[in-house]
């Protein structure tokens, strides 16, 4: 159930296309942390697009040569651990590359920065229920339980 800021500079995405590849990062997310092809985990999974005027991203003031994009990631605690952040983090610069029509390089990834916030319990409410890694697992397992 992660909760994914995609930032990126105006122009880059047209609305559709940002939906697209919205929906495409938030599948890679939610697959890693177990709870791939969950409806419940799909509608509580948000994405925040936040295009940017493109002289708003810069490399140390200069104008980039191609796309800056960054990802933020928040999970609840023990969503994710190292092992899965690194796939994560590697996976969305992937899709994003890809999705830009881009070939693949260490060189080109580099232009995707993923950022993890691991989000304590009591620190991530959805109105008044505490977003907790045990409990949604719960939930998913009994969606998939009824699913059988």
């Amino acid at each position: 159930m992660p909760l994914i800021d995609l930032y990126f500079a105006a122009g880059t995405l047209d609305a559709e296309d940002a939906q697209v590849l919205a929906d495409r990062l938030a599948t890679l997310a939610r697959a890693e942390e177990g709870f791939a092809g969950s409806r419940f985990a799909a509608s509580v999974t948000w994405v925040y697009l936040h295009p940017l005027p493109d002289t708003s991203i810069t490399r140390s003031g200069a104008a980039a040569r191609a796309p800056l994009w960054r990802v933020e990631v928040r999970t609840p605690t023990g969503s994710l651990d190292g092992a899965g952040r690194a796939r994560l983090g590697e996976a969305l610069a992937r899709e994003i590359i890809a999705f830009e029509g881009t070939d693949w390089s260490a060189a080109e990834g580099a232009r995707v920065w993923t950022l993890f916030t691991d989000v304590e319990p009591g620190f991530w409410y959805a109105g008044t229920v505490p977003a907790e890694v045990e409990t949604i697992r719960k939930v998913v397992a009994r969606e998939r339980d009824a699913a059988a």
